[in-house]
Parts: C-alpha cells; sequence; structure tokens
C-alpha cells in the first residue's frame, strides 16, 4: 500500500483506519495508483518500492 501518495491522503479517515487485508485489496483495485510499485522478485523474496541504494545492494 502507497501510503505516501496523494490518492492515500485523499482517503476518508475512516478507510484508512480499518484496513484489513480483504478491505485494502478492495481499496487498491478501486484505486491502483495505491499499490506500491515497482514489485522485483528476487526468487526467494520480493521487494516493494524503489530505493536506490536498496537496488545497488540486491545486484
Amino acid at each position: 500500500m502507497n501510503k505516501r501518495s496523494t490518492t492515500w491522503r485523499q482517503l476518508e479517515d475512516d478507510v484508512k483506519n480499518t484496513l484489513d487485508a480483504a478491505s485494502a485489496v478492495e481499496v487498491m483495485l478501486a484505486n491502483p495508483t495505491l499499490i506500491k510499485r515497482p514489485v522485483l522478485d528476487l526468487g526467494d523474496s520480493r521487494k516493494l518500492g524503489f530505493k536506490d541504494s536498496d537496488y545497488a545492494s540486491y545486484f
């Protein structure tokens, strides 16, 4: 969940405060910009989001 996005800030507080796994999926399907990108699949683990220093250590 990308909690830094403008979309997140525009969500009503009751939606943000009552998220569970099922409702988070529904909210992300309704607002795809809330899905944190990129998703990096390293085989045995997955990393979400991008930080230059983190990516440098992965490779």
